[in-house]
């Protein structure tokens, strides 16, 4: 793989982190929806709904639950995936730059700032490290 192959391999694990957020604020949005239209719901005579409206939205909650807890699942594979590939890196300081970057999500400030060796140094490193990891290509 190139640097830039590896490095996008490496940021597979944001993009998921990215859609479980999203799929966590869906059920979140969803459940907080059920709390605020308790009148919708009810199949009162005079009402305008047909008495359905709570079970779908039960069910929308489901789906819901079930589509963040599958992209929590991916997340934990790509994440053991790269933990996996991170195991060669034998220097303590490139182990950490790499892993506040690629599974933290840490901005370089913030790295710069915990690792304490300046910008300059933590991308020679950053470079550096990422050239040495042998990483499979998916076939």
């Amino acid at each position: 793989m190139t640097y830039e192959e590896k490095k996008a391999w490496l940021w597979r694990f944001r993009t998921a982190k990215r859609f479980e957020l999203l799929k966590l604020d869906e059920l979140a949005t969803l459940q907080t929806d059920a709390t605020h239209t308790t009148q919708r719901f009810s199949p009162v005579p005079g009402g305008s709904g047909d008495g359905q409206a709570l079970p779908r939205n039960v069910e929308r909650i489901d789906e819901a639950r079930r589509a963040a807890e599958a992209q929590s699942a991916v997340c934990d594979d790509i994440r053991a995936e790269i933990m996996e590939v991170f195991r060669q890196l034998d220097d303590e300081v490139d182990f950490m730059i790499l892993f506040r970057r690629y599974i933290l999500l840490e901005d370089w400030p913030d790295i710069a700032v915990i690792v304490r060796i300046s910008r300059s140094q933590m991308f020679q490193r950053h470079s550096a490290a990422i050239k040495r990891l042998d990483i499979k290509s998916p076939d």
